[in-house]
C-alpha cells in the first residue's frame, strides 16, 4: 500500500464535504496510517513494493517529459504546478521567479479566490534559500519568524521551498503548502527536486524563445513604421502602428501613447478601453523617460 496515493485519493473523495469534517477524517486516517508503521516489522522488498517503486518511476518520468514538451512561458509554468501537484500531496503550490532582488508570484495553483499571482516578496527566509541554493522545509509557518505571510497565503501552516538553479544561478522558487502543520518529508522534496531541476531548464529555454519571437516581432514593426514614414503617412497613422506594435510584443490588450506637447502631455494614440482618449491631456506621471510601473490612479485622464 502506498499511503501518499491513499491520502490523495482520500482527499479527492472527500473534496465535496465540509472542511472542518474533512480534516478530522484525514487526521485520523494519518494517525493510524503512522500507527500501522510503528507496529509493522521489517520485511525485505517484495514484489509488490518494486511494482510500487516502478509505476512512481515511470510517473515522475511522464511529469519531466510533460514540462519539458511546453514551449511558451507560460504554458511551461502552468504545467510545472500541474504536474508538481500528481506527486506530492499540497493543498496549494506557487512559482515565483527573481527579479531585482525579490521575488514575483507569476503562477498559482489551488488558491481560488485568493489570487497570489503578481505579488513579490522577499524576506530573510527567501534571502536563505538565495544564499545557500539549497530547499528548506519549515514545519509550522506561525513558529518561524522567517516566514512573512502575504495576502492570500494566510491558511498556509506547513511549507516547503525549491530554488529553481540554472548552472547554479537562482532564477526562481518553488513553493509547496500544506494548510495543517505537516511538514513535507525527505521523500516529498526529492521529488520537488526532481521537478525543479526540469522545470528550472525549460523555464529557462522559454524565455529564451520568448526573447526570440519578441525580437522578430520588435523587427517586423520598426519595417512597418519605417514604411509608413517614408510613405508620408499623416503622424496619427504612425502613432497608432507604434502603439499596436508595443501592445503585441507585451501582449496587452490595451494602451496608451503619449508624447510631449508644448501645453504639455498629450495621447496621441489609444486603443481598448482607452480608445476615446485620443487627443486628451495626459498625467504628467506618464511622461517617463525609463520604463516604470505606474499606479491605476495616476492614469486616470481627466
Amino acid at each position: 500500500m502506498n499511503p501518499e496515493r491513499l491520502l490523495r485519493e482520500v482527499e479527492r473523495r472527500l473534496a465535496d464535504v465540509e472542511g472542518a469534517a474533512r480534516d478530522e477524517v484525514l487526521s485520523v486516517l494519518r494517525e493510524e496510517i503512522r500507527r500501522e508503521h510503528r507496529r509493522a516489522p521489517e520485511f525485505p522488498a517484495t514484489v509488490e513494493n518494486e511494482r510500487e517503486r516502478r509505476v512512481e518511476a515511470e510517473t515522475l518520468r511522464d511529469v519531466l517529459e510533460a514540462i519539458s514538451r511546453q514551449a511558451r512561458l507560460e504554458e511551461t509554468i502552468g504545467e510545472v504546478l500541474k504536474q508538481l501537484s500528481r506527486i506530492v500531496a499540497m493543498d496549494t503550490c506557487s512559482l515565483a521567479l527573481l527579479e531585482a532582488g525579490a521575488f514575483r508570484i507569476i503562477a498559482g495553483r489551488g488558491f481560488g479566490d485568493h489570487d497570489v499571482v503578481g505579488r513579490t516578496f522577499r524576506d530573510s527566509l527567501s534571502d536563505a534559500i538565495l544564499e545557500s541554493r539549497w530547499p528548506v522545509s519549515i514545519t509550522d509557518v506561525k513558529e518561524d519568524p522567517r516566514f512573512v505571510t502575504i495576502e492570500g497565503s494566510e491558511e498556509i501552516r506547513s511549507w516547503a521551498g525549491i530554488p529553481l538553479l540554472v548552472e547554479g544561478e537562482v532564477i526562481g522558487l518553488l513553493c509547496l503548502d500544506r494548510h495543517r502543520v505537516e511538514p513535507f518529508d525527505e521523500e516529498d522534496l526529492h521529488r520537488a527536486k526532481a521537478v525543479a531541476f526540469s522545470a528550472a531548464s525549460a523555464i529557462r529555454k522559454a524565455q529564451l524563445l520568448e526573447q526570440i519571437r519578441r525580437y522578430a516581432m520588435l523587427m517586423e514593426r520598426l519595417v512597418d513604421v519605417d514604411q509608413a514614414v517614408f510613405a508620408d503617412k499623416h503622424p496619427d497613422d504612425v502613432a497608432h502602428l507604434i502603439l499596436e506594435g508595443s501592445l503585441r510584443i507585451g501582449d496587452y490588450g490595451a494602451g496608451l501613447l503619449v508624447l510631449a506637447a508644448t501645453d504639455g502631455p498629450r495621447v496621441a494614440a489609444s486603443t481598448g478601453v482607452f480608445e476615446k482618449l485620443q487627443g486628451r491631456a495626459a498625467p504628467i506621471a506618464l511622461l517617463v523617460r525609463e520604463t516604470a510601473r505606474v499606479a491605476a490612479a495616476d492614469v486616470a485622464l481627466a
